[in-house]
């Protein structure tokens, strides 16, 4: 509308007073009939047709079709402003709570375990696939358990000399729940990937390196951003870099 704005003084008075209660009301004037804008600016259907034509359109009908365009071209870009100024925070809230010292430490048992192994659910196991390709190239022992029906086999197989990764954003998956508490019993080490926060899994492994999401509950949501685990991530797998090279 601000496009056609230039051409107000173009108009005559009765013209301008229904382009002005266009621009003030359009996503009301969407939905209107001819007749109905005519009523609610004391106009008349002839100087609405008018007025569209002199802002080049055919009638009144292709100027409703031109604000539902702007419309739609706006609530899209909006949308993705929003997207991108959330994915933004969760990137930058993760670095915040960036623990420096406790990546170091992790760092250390990774590279001491005989074998790390990675176990996630649901979306999180993109994550975990990430995590131990990484670890693998960068030439880690890492096995990643994402079977469901694995998860608790593989559990009771862990030796004292081994690792565990356990990645859940909610940090109550019951799967992953379980095999943390069998880790802790066997005295064998565990590291949580989880949200900002308390939970369970946090409270259970040795270690938690937290990532910051705009919501946690998975159970019935479970298409929620990972982006703060893959920052996690990329600074486990760039310290253990680091480290490698001193």
């Amino acid at each position: 509308m601000e496009n056609l704005a230039k051409l107000f003084n173009k108009l005559t008075n009765s013209e301008q007073k229904v382009f002005t209660y266009i621009y003030q009301n359009q996503q009301k004037v969407m939905k209107m009939r001819i007749s109905d804008l005519a009523k609610e600016t004391y106009t008349s259907k002839t100087v609405i047709i008018n007025m569209a034509q002199k802002l080049g359109f055919e009638g009144f009908a292709d100027l409703k079709y031109y604000l539902k365009s702007v419309n739609n071209d706006e609530d899209d870009k909006k949308v993705l402003e929003d997207l991108q100024y959330n994915l933004k925070q969760n990137i930058e809230k993760t670095f915040v709570v960036v623990e420096t010292d406790l990546y170091k430490t992790i760092t250390r048992q990774i590279l001491d375990a005989k074998t790390v192994y990675v176990f996630a659910r649901g979306t999180s196991k993109a994550a975990g696939h990430y995590l131990n390709h990484l670890l693998l190239t960068i030439g880690i022992k890492c096995i990643f358990v994402d079977d469901y029906n694995l998860l608790t086999l593989v559990g009771n197989t862990l030796t004292r000399d081994e690792l565990v990764i356990l990645i859940s954003l909610s940090g109550n998956t019951e799967k992953i729940l379980e095999v943390a508490n069998m880790a802790k019993v066997k005295g064998v080490k565990s590291i949580a990937i989880t949200s900002f926060g308390n939970n369970e899994l946090s409270r259970i492994c040795d270690y938690t390196l937290h990532c910051v999401a705009n919501d946690t509950e998975t159970k019935h949501n479970d298409s929620i951003s990972r982006i703060g685990m893959f920052i996690v991530i990329e600074m486990i797998v760039n310290c253990i870099k680091e480290l490698d090279r001193k």
